[in-house]
């Protein structure tokens, strides 16, 4: 028998052959799936988005798209991803439809649910910080309802942060060096980080405290222009 991790659909094709076990047997069987493939997505957040929860798509109508569905498989994402898993400090130019918000966003969602990570995520404006949170709840609520058992959220609702009760936690912040001061992240995120205002003066301020900084822009002069050509 294979020892690779099963993914959603195998154990859904899966359990509807077992109907002449006991039901304890089965009900072992299918703890163990799901504790490997819990510990799959645990190891590979991308693996997470692409397989076992689904993002929804506002466009869906004028793109001819379903509302709701798995996270796109484009090319650069696995290099991307990658780069979120390995590098401490990273710097990302996009382009605006290249969904790296979103990917960040699963990237925090991901290891605040697992590895309890406090990630802050600040961009220009209080809108956007919203925005960005709704991304982590939207990846959070379409997970399946065991996935949720077992990584339950605390009870307060908030239009700028997603708690986890075993600890994890993101939080999306406004512009400002002082709005950063305030925190002590695992990983901090720069939303937008070529138009953000004292956006030198906030990299530095959390760069001795946080243990990962990643950084993504669209294009545009100054500091993190500098920063990806240096």
């Amino acid at each position: 028998m294979s020892t690779s991790a099963p993914n959603a659909l195998d154990l859904q094709k899966f359990l509807p052959y077992l109907g002449t076990l006991p039901e304890d047997v089965l009900d072992d069987i299918e703890s163990e799936a799901y504790d490997q493939l819990d510990q799959r997505c645990e190891q590979d957040p991308l693996f997470w988005a692409q397989t076992c929860t689904l993002t929804e798509n506002p466009k869906y109508l004028e793109q001819g798209l379903p509302f709701k569905a798995h996270f796109p498989r484009k090319s650069y994402f696995r290099p991307l991803f990658a780069a979120f898993q390995e590098a401490s400090r990273l710097f990302v130019p996009k382009t605006r439809e290249m969904l790296t918000s979103w990917c960040v966003m699963v990237f925090c969602t991901n290891k605040a649910q697992w590895a309890k990570s406090f990630c802050v995520v600040q961009t220009d404006s209080e809108e956007k910080a919203k925005d960005l949170i709704r991304y982590c709840r939207i990846l959070y609520e379409n997970q399946p309802s065991w996935m949720k058992s077992r990584h339950a959220l605390k009870s307060d609702p908030s239009q700028t942060q997603v708690e986890w009760a075993s600890g994890g936690r993101i939080l999306a912040i406004p512009k400002g060096e002082n709005k950063i001061r305030l925190f002590h992240p695992t990983i901090y995120v720069m939303d937008e980080a070529a138009f953000l205002p004292e956006a030198e003066a906030c990299y530095n301020a959390a760069h001795p405290v946080a243990q990962q900084i990643i950084a993504i822009s669209s294009a545009g002069p100054g500091w993190f222009g500098n920063e990806c050509t240096r």
